[in-house]
């Protein structure tokens, strides 16, 4: 049997790339099985902060689009120090395998029909805006044919925006990162991108759907991505000409400038090819002709192998939940609990608690769940589980704090003064018989109450940080604040709210001395990338 993981099950790897490895997985609810991909961090890449931004920046990006044309994800959580997705499980296979399987090209209406099922979700992710109605400059950076999938019905959905960027966006700004047979040469160069620049890499998957062949050959990282810098492209196949190539050279030109401007003035051409294909040759709609070109490349391998029994039962935790129940999940607090159990003592009837300790009313059902859709990733499982463990049924008492002793009362007597006010009279003692009552006057007493007690004053507020990505154009070394040490590049940090003081100093090829402050603002997010001036090496005498 597979392994249960928390609230799904891994059943079967499915493919292993430089940052993530997916499986086939399960989740059983109420009866109901769902079949879904799960997505997670390699462990080697577990402490590069680098990986760990973009695999973050995938989870929030993906759960953000909802089209037709993009492979859902609905949950993002944590393997132990990992991370992980769970998406939408596609039945069906890429464009890359397909074409490998297939052994020939893909007829012209089918290359054309996938491309524009890519435009039409690039042109969703392209037009995409913020909460406060600004454009968000989505670029998915990585559009390939294994990153297309193909259902066995027919359908074209895009996946994998790992490494997608946003506008103002500088992760990755002294590198290029992508898949260098498919970049732009803009990106290759690691130039500011656009939506022209995944119009590129559709134009080099349609050509390749409809000739059978890899636009840009090469084996070798380096050696292809300065092909890609140069927009280097093998010459087209004997035998492919007509309105397909001419939308397929446009996509792929060189200059920017050159390219369609959008992907939907793309799809608009490739709608218009397609609508000619069918009035001159009548057949069926192109999702039906995938699905069958589909079926008949794979035949008898379409259906699932076995499962899977070698995948470890690493203890995985999910930070957001589908339903209504309990806002963190299901999962997170059956797994909590769990753990609380274990490193709970058991009660037992012959031990009676100590005489300070009072037994704690009985737990109802279910333990109460802060409204929260978020855990932090840096809060250690057994703190939680620690704080969980309290409310448990797995504790049959809870220790009572003695209260902090009562403030001593401090009696002063003062000296009397002229102020008439300050002179009291006491009632008179009952007279003696054959004497005159006597007013008798003293001096007042105040009651002067000390500071209060230590254990009432209230800490003062933690000092809440929120991440901030700082870096310049070009690259260069820089400080923060008054402490030495020196961050390279585009770098995430944790900073309080308010100001700080950023000096680049530079580097090797680029000298700068430059200092500037920013203003931190009360949220994550915060971008700044700071345009440096080249200093002016002094002139020879």
């Amino acid at each position: 049997m597979s392994r249960a993981l928390g609230r799904y099950e891994l059943l079967r790897p499915l493919a292993r790339g430089g940052m993530g490895e997916v499986y086939l997985a399960r989740r059983r609810a109420a009866g109901v099985e769902k079949w879904l991909v799960v997505k997670r961090m390699r462990p080697e890449r577990a402490g590069d902060a680098r990986f760990l931004d973009l695999f973050m920046r995938e989870a929030r990006l993906s759960m953000s689009l909802a089209h037709q044309n993009i492979v859902p994800v609905f949950d993002f959580g944590r393997i132990d120090d990992q991370v992980f997705l769970a998406m939408e499980r596609i039945e069906g296979k890429d464009l890359g395998s397909s074409l490998r399987q297939a052994g020939a090209p893909l007829p012209a209406m089918l290359a054309a029909f996938i491309a524009g099922e890519c435009c039409q979700a690039l042109d969703y992710a392209h037009r995409r805006r913020g909460p406060d109605g600004a454009a968000l400059g989505i670029v998915h950076r990585d559009v390939t044919p294994r990153n297309v999938l193909l259902s066995w019905s027919g359908e074209v959905k895009l996946t994998d925006f790992g490494i997608a960027a946003l506008a103002h966006d500088v992760v990755g700004a002294r590198s290029a990162i992508g898949t260098p047979a498919y970049m732009a040469p803009e990106q290759a160069r690691s130039e500011s991108t656009d939506a022209r620049s995944d119009v590129y890499a559709v134009g080099l998957v349609l050509r390749e759907a409809w000739t059978g062949q890899r636009a840009r050959g090469g084996t070798e990282r380096e050696a292809t991505l300065a092909l890609a810098r140069d927009g280097v492209l093998e010459p087209w196949p004997d035998g492919f000409a007509g309105p397909l190539r001419a939308i397929a050279d446009r996509a792929t030109a060189a200059a920017p400038d050159d390219r369609y401007p959008d992907a939907r003035s793309m799809l608009e051409a490739l709608d218009a090819f397609i609508v000619d294909e069918r009035a001159a040759k009548k057949s069926e709609g192109p999702a039906r002709q995938l699905a069958a070109w589909l079926t008949t490349t794979w035949q008898d391998e379409r259906e699932e192998g076995a499962i899977d029994e070698a995948i470890e039962g690493n203890h995985l935790v999910s930070f957001l939940d589908d339903g209504a129940i309990d806002v963190l999940g299901t999962g997170t607090q059956r797994s909590m609990a769990a753990t609380a159990a274990d490193e709970a003592p058991p009660a037992t009837e012959a031990t009676p608690p100590p005489a300070e300790v009072a037994p704690a009313p009985a737990p109802s059902p279910t333990p109460p769940i802060p409204r929260r859709r978020w855990w932090p990733l840096a809060v250690p499982i057994a703190a939680a589980a620690a704080w969980l463990s309290l409310r448990s049924p797995h504790h049959e008492a809870v220790e009572k704090l003695p209260p902090p002793p009562a403030p001593e009362v401090v009696h002063m007597s003062l000296p009397v003064v002229d102020d008439p006010t300050l002179v009291v009279k006491e009632r008179p003692a009952p007279p003696v018989e054959g004497t005159k009552p006597i007013v008798q006057t003293k001096k007042p007493t105040r009651v002067v109450a000390p500071p209060p007690h230590p254990t009432a004053v209230a800490p003062p507020p933690a000092v809440i940080k929120h991440r901030a990505l700082i870096g310049s154009k070009p690259w260069s070394y820089f400080t923060v604040d008054a402490d030495p040490t020196k961050y390279e590049g585009s770098t995430a940090l944790d900073l309080a709210p308010g100001p700080h003081t950023i000096h680049y100093v530079g580097q090797p090829n680029f000298k700068a001395d430059q200092t500037i402050t920013i203003e931190m603002p009360d949220r994550d997010g915060f971008t700044h990338v700071e345009t440096l001036k080249e200093l002016t090496p002094p002139a020879s005498p």
